[in-house]
């Protein structure tokens, strides 16, 4: 009985055995053969690029009207290769190589149909059509870009800020900055990059966005500390004096980044007076960009402060010369206390014994 059950087991089992490697041996097969065609597809793209790649390097090398010719000669089925080649350089060169570019884009009708990916169905040719478009610095498609900053999409958007800042159109600014409010549905560091992207260029928009949004003017500030120049320190030294402490220590920490002039330089040291410690500690920041001796008196009476004030007054001292040194000496020779500790510490790390 026990024989007859184990040769029956046997019989019904060989078949599963049989067919399970049959079935290994089939995936197998497909595995080398997907391996395989991976292979011969990498091995084709190379030898594309071997063969296309002098082309359109050359077009993007030299004004000639005979190499945008032959680029333009490439097969049209080949667009996808020759997109990766024209933009790949963009990504670490800029200036004339975006004027060759845009112009060898237009001649294989590659901006064309980035432009119209732009409305695609398909979220990544939204994404990848607008990074392109950035990577031209394309400014006839910022309207549409500014449509897409809200996209239902994450990475939509993400692109649409990123071509928005390497495109650095200041009609751009505003919308840019509208969407700061909005911290669910965009990035703010990436907005801030964005926007940093601009430089002095975006100043006036900046400011213009301002007068319009007085809400925004603490952002805004902390956006000219990177971007802003000459031109926006007076608007800044009105912001200094706004009733919001947020808005005046962001103006006093973007006017450190810009530099003060004489003016400025004594509103810093009334600035120093302020009830709220964070301006107070801002201001004495800008201080230390200035380099003036005559500050030190000033920022000495606040070794003593609130702890962000008393560490910014005395990092301050420590870069003002023979007087910012004397001061600090003679708060460490008056005995403990906090700025007695502060005092200390930046002659030590300053190299004062």
């Amino acid at each position: 009985m026990l024989l007859s059950f184990a040769e029956a087991f046997r019989d019904a089992l060989i078949p599963f055995i049989v067919g399970g490697s049959a079935v290994l041996l089939l995936l197998l097969a497909l595995l080398v053969g997907q391996r395989l065609v991976r292979a011969a597809g990498e091995a084709r793209r190379l030898s594309l690029v071997s063969r296309y790649g002098p082309i359109i390097a050359e077009a993007l090398s030299t004004d000639s009207p005979q190499a945008l010719d032959a680029a333009a000669r490439i097969p049209a089925r080949h667009r996808p290769l020759l997109a990766s080649l024209v933009l790949a350089p963009l990504h670490v060169v800029r200036g004339g190589h975006n004027t060759r570019a845009a112009e060898l884009a237009d001649r294989l009708r590659l901006s064309d149909g980035w432009r119209t990916d732009l409305r695609s169905r398909r979220w990544w040719h939204r994404s990848e059509a607008a990074l392109a478009l950035g990577l031209l610095r394309d400014r006839s498609t910022v309207p549409a870009l500014i449509g897409l900053l809200d996209d239902e999409h994450e990475q939509v958007r993400a692109a649409a800020i990123d071509a928005l800042g390497q495109i650095g159109d200041p009609s751009a600014v505003a919308a840019l900055l509208m969407r700061m409010s909005d911290p669910t549905r965009h990035e703010r560091a990436r907005l801030v990059q964005s926007l940093r992207a601009f430089g002095e260029g975006a100043t006036a928009a900046l400011l213009e966005h301002a007068a319009s949004h007085p809400n925004d003017r603490a952002l805004v500030a902390t956006i000219l500390s990177f971007v802003g120049g000459a031109a926006a320190r007076d608007p800044l030294l009105q912001w200094a004096t706004a009733d919001e402490a947020e808005t005046r220590a962001s103006a006093w920490r973007a006017l450190a980044a810009i530099g003060l002039d004489e003016r400025a330089f004594y509103h810093a040291l009334r600035g120093l007076g302020d009830d709220e410690a964070a301006v107070r500690a801002a201001a004495a920041r800008a201080l230390a960009r200035t380099g003036r001796g005559d500050a030190s008196a000033h920022l000495a009476g606040h070794l003593d402060d609130e702890w962000e004030v008393a560490a910014q007054s005395a990092r301050a001292l420590i870069k003002l010369g023979a007087d910012g040194h004397a001061a600090l000496v003679a708060r460490v020779s008056r005995g403990p206390g906090l700025g007695h500790d502060l005092a200390q510490q930046v002659l030590w790390e300053g190299g004062h014994r």
